[in-house]
């Protein structure tokens, strides 16, 4: 069969006008609303997101200055306190009735009988209440606990020495090797403390 051909021979202002797809052109418009709505909120978010960023960033450089600052205020203050500690000792024992040169010859005449003890430090501090405690630090090369013994109720039973301390409290030791000396192979550390009295008795 033969193909008909529909020619329409109408004028052009007589011819029936082509419909716009109103739905179409609507989802379009919609579409690109949307995608415009969407790429400003993105907009808006980034630029949000830049602004906390640098805030943060401004915020953990203050912490950081602010740490380093408050722990040089620590170590001020530590300083401090211990140069109040030390002017509060130096001022006890300036107002002590005990001459604390004298404790010391007497302490070095007791040690005489002691040939292999020496003493490795002495402290005074300040202990509870408004007395003070003198630590002795000590050391005793080839020599035994009842030699340590014999020692401490020397320090108890000398009179002129043992007058200004209220007690002797207990004290530690180690027992450690000894090297470079030929007639000792090891030794005892051991600590003695001895409060000073606060009463009349320290007068």
């Amino acid at each position: 069969m033969l193909a008909m051909i529909e020619v329409n021979l109408l004028p052009p202002e007589y011819r029936p006008r082509e419909t716009t797809n109103v739905p179409f052109m609507a989802t379009l418009v919609l579409g690109f609303l949307v995608i415009g709505g969407l790429f400003l909120y993105w907009m808006k978010a980034e630029a949000e997101l830049a602004e906390l960023k640098g805030t943060n960033e401004a915020l953990t450089r203050r912490k950081e200055e602010l740490e380093r600052e408050a722990k040089k205020v620590d170590a001020v203050k530590e300083e401090i306190e211990r140069q109040k500690s030390r002017q509060q000792t130096i001022i006890e024992i300036s107002q002590s009735k005990v001459m604390w040169s004298m404790k010391l010859e007497q302490l070095s005449s007791l040690m005489t009988d002691y040939k292999n003890f020496w003493t490795q430090s002495l402290s005074l501090s300040k202990s509870g209440g408004r007395g003070s405690t003198l630590t002795m630090r000590c050391s005793a090369a080839n020599s035994t606990l009842n030699d340590i013994a014999r020692f401490r109720d020397s320090l108890q039973n000398d009179p002129n020495f043992w007058y200004h301390f209220a007690r002797l409290d207990s004290f530690s030791y180690t027992r450690s090797a000894l090297t470079g000396f030929k007639n000792a192979t090891e030794k005892y550390d051991f600590e003695i403390k001895l409060p000073v009295q606060t009463g009349e008795k320290a007068k």
